[in-house]
């Protein structure tokens, strides 16, 4: 890295910041705070498109989306 590049490092512990906040208006406040839309296009790519499933003994669900959190 270049002596004029900018080194950027964030954490964020989206299991316990976002558990239940809807991920459109979590975009829409990031914004209103003036965050980078750099920084809010990575949370959306880590928030984005994500599924789970359910298993029951041998027995495994189809996909579920997941909304919020």
């Amino acid at each position: 890295m270049g002596e004029n590049e900018a080194l950027r490092q964030f954490f964020v512990d989206f299991s316990k910041a976002y558990n239940s906040v809807r991920r459109k208006v979590l975009y829409n406040i990031l914004i209103e705070f003036d965050i980078p839309m750099e920084v809010v296009r990575l949370i959306k790519m880590c928030l984005g498109e994500t599924y789970s499933r359910g298993r029951v003994g041998e027995n495994l669900s189809g996909l579920i989306p997941i909304r919020n959190g």
